[in-house]
């Protein structure tokens, strides 16, 4: 939503006004994760999100990003149709390939101290790293909400995480599961580091596969 003065409590309160129209509101999350985002859940679970902003913080928006529902004012047209390619951000990739490392290294630890419950933990960290590292590889522009994964990510990638082992709190699952999920991300993550001449953390990996070993 685009309003002249951005996210008021006056908006709010109109917002919130109209929400109530469909439905008894049994979560109201008024601009507590965002500044300019609220969240609304109805009692037969209708779920609204609005992002308020001013025209002036519309310059990230692209035509093809938006689907309009009404614009008195024709600011959409004023929009560029497309996202420019700007490519991976280095640091935060790396960070991202780094933190996998990290947290393989922990499973010596982790079965050391039998926190076999803290070992799915880490498989879900694992987990969404590589989920993460699927969208680089697709570099889709428009990734929208954490609901929206299906079609940011190809058929290959889905049969490679519908085949990776559950997270079972048992020693010898746990580490089955951080050795497939090594396999099916480091691979991967190498070659998107060379691709986009990124420096592989090289001496970090190694230290890691010795601990493990």
């Amino acid at each position: 939503m685009v309003a002249s003065d951005g996210p008021t409590d006056e908006l709010a309160e109109i917002w919130r006004r109209a929400v109530d129209r469909t439905g008894t509101i049994v979560m109201w999350r008024d601009r507590q994760v965002r500044p300019g985002l609220i969240n609304a859940i109805t009692q037969d679970c209708l779920r609204t999100d609005v992002f308020i902003v001013k025209p002036d913080q519309m310059g990230r928006q692209t035509r093809d990003g938006l689907k309009v529902l009404f614009d008195h004012d024709r600011i959409f047209d004023s929009l560029p149709a497309s996202t420019n390619p700007t490519g991976p951000d280095p640091r935060s990739v790396k960070y991202q390939f780094e933190e996998f490392i990290r947290i393989l290294a922990l499973l010596p630890l982790a079965m050391g101290r039998e926190e076999y419950l803290n070992g799915v933990t880490g498989i879900f960290h694992l987990r969404n790293l590589l989920v993460h590292l699927f969208i680089e590889e697709t570099g889709a522009p428009h990734r929208g909400g954490a609901l929206h994964l299906d079609r940011l990510i190809t058929d290959e990638q889905k049969e490679i995480l519908f085949s990776l082992p559950p997270p079972v709190p048992t020693r010898e699952a746990l580490i089955a599961a951080h050795v497939a999920y090594a396999a099916a991300y480091l691979p991967r993550a190498r070659r998107l580091a060379a691709l986009w001449g990124i420096n592989w953390p090289d001496r970090f990996e190694e230290a890691m596969w010795a601990y493990l070993k």
